[in-house]
């Protein structure tokens, strides 16, 4: 069924990595590990746009809902928590002629050892684009944010169906 579209690693670190151009399928699969030197908030983004065309709901180890709307991402990370970096595991309908939904589970490491237990996010998001279908996936660190770049060895995985 799924059809893998992009298997990229980071050899350097950065403010973002990306998928590079992928097939447009009408699911998409995605699977990123992203190595974090300190907490600092990441997000989803597709095709490149960085504006606030996204929202997103999400609720973390089991609290409460929390919303975002008109923001620049659509999946993410706990910011103050996962310096030690986080997994995530996507699935989004892709439609052009729609919003392309999300939603995804994100397993976040805040700090070495047994003796923490790791975080857990699962939220649901938007790309509120209805005129485009999404051939390309970045993680991007928030503008401005503080703690250093997404660290060398963070991927990105990418499957696709129609």
């Amino acid at each position: 069924f799924w059809e893998e579209l992009a298997n990229v690693t980071t050899s350097s670190s950065a403010d973002f990595f990306s998928s590079g151009t992928i097939t447009a399928k009408k699911y998409l699969w995605v699977q990123a590990y992203v190595k974090q030197a300190s907490p600092y908030s990441t997000g989803l983004q597709f095709n490149s746009d960085t504006a606030n065309n996204y929202a997103f709901r999400y609720s973390g180890n089991g609290n409460s809902d929390a919303t975002g709307t008109s923001t620049w991402k659509c999946a993410f990370n706990y910011s103050s928590l996962a310096g030690g970096g986080y997994f995530m595991n996507a699935f989004i309908i892709n439609n052009a002629s729609k919003e392309k939904l999300v939603i995804a589970q994100t397993s976040e490491n805040s700090s070495t050892g047994a003796g923490t237990a790791p975080n857990r996010i699962e939220s649901t998001g938007k790309w509120a684009n209805t005129s485009d279908q999404i051939t390309s996936i970045q993680i991007r660190k928030e503008s401005g944010a503080g703690g250093g770049q997404l660290q060398s060895g963070s991927f990105i995985k990418v499957w696709g169906s129609n």
